[in-house]
């Protein structure tokens, strides 16, 4: 087989795409409140006090076509790096409890050949955007690893990004950031605009695209109209009503003091600071991406491409 390396920057159309706007959302609102009782809901005066912060981190390092008998299949050698923060709130201390990192090879046929620091991984489809979910799901599931190893010593487990395939952890919930849709219609989403810094949403159930409970929070820091400073959270399907009510409480209560100010972080409020120093410290771990480009070349070179 050979196996050719792209010249383009291999950062380039490294972002699958959105959810569609026009897919209406299937959502039931009675949770927490009936929908007409909808209001911002007061965080508790109390709450976890031993929080864990997961993120990871990918980059790919080069895009490769693979030569077999005439067919062309396109590869990305991808790299990627989780970890964890273990947060005292009392002690307001944080510190990086975990962390690691991993590289693959991800297409639909095996080179057959060894790739160096890019052990094949097989991908079901040769689609583009199926190979970077693929090592989407390859960083999601090193994510759930790490988180394992500290989350039981935790009160709280906040995982970067959706739950989608990390909901076996023990009280925890999925961050996201930002909007691409809104789940909401009417005067349910007009309950988000009304947040002021600390309050969220009632819990709702979501159910487009895979089931889970979810519910929006307004950190501090930036202005309280609209959807500035707003986060919404995830909690596993599996959970009892009240079990996702305790965990919105919870996040309620804890997470505005860990928001970002907006000197500091152009993601501000919503890109936690734990977050972000993670994610400074998980970059690095990735290596120096020229070299690593240049060892997928040299292994290229080796298969005859």
């Amino acid at each position: 087989m050979q196996i050719t390396v792209d010249a383009w920057d291999p950062s380039f159309a490294d972002n699958p795409e959105s959810p569609s706007r026009s897919d209406r959302a299937v959502v039931r609102a009675d949770v927490e409140l009936e929908p007409a009782d909808w209001r911002p809901v007061d965080a508790p005066a109390s709450g976890p006090r031993r929080i864990v912060v997961v993120d990871g981190v990918r980059r790919i390092d080069a895009r490769v076509e693979l030569l077999d008998d005439g067919e062309r299949w396109p590869g990305l050698c991808v790299s990627w790096a989780a970890g964890a923060v273990a947060c005292d709130l009392d002690g307001q201390v944080s510190a990086v409890a975990e962390a690691d990192v991993a590289r693959g090879l991800f297409a639909a046929v095996d080179p057959g050949a060894d790739f160096g620091r890019y052990p094949y991984r097989k991908v079901e489809s040769a689609d583009p955007g199926e190979l970077i979910a693929a090592a989407q799901a390859a960083m999601a599931e090193l994510e759930a690893k790490v988180a394992a190893m500290v989350a039981l010593d935790a009160e709280l487990s906040v995982l970067d990004g959706p739950l989608r395939g990390r909901t076996r952890l023990p009280n925890s919930v999925g961050y996201v950031k930002s909007h691409h849709r809104s789940y909401l219609q009417g005067e349910l989403n007009a309950v988000v605009e009304r947040l002021r810094p600390g309050q969220r949403t009632p819990v709702f159930h979501l159910m487009s695209g895979w089931p889970r409970y979810t519910w929006y929070l307004r950190l501090p820091g930036t202005s309280s109209r609209g959807w500035a400073g707003v986060a919404r959270l995830e909690a596993a399907d599996d959970l009892t009503e009240e079990a996702a009510i305790a965990l919105a409480d919870a996040t309620a209560a804890s997470l505005p003091p860990l928001g970002s100010a907006a000197h500091k972080d152009a993601r501000a409020p919503q890109n936690l600071t734990p977050i972000a120093g993670l994610e400074r410290r998980l970059k690095r771990m990735l290596g120096d991406p020229r070299l690593l480009l240049r060892s997928v070349r040299a292994a290229s070179m080796e298969t005859g491409g």
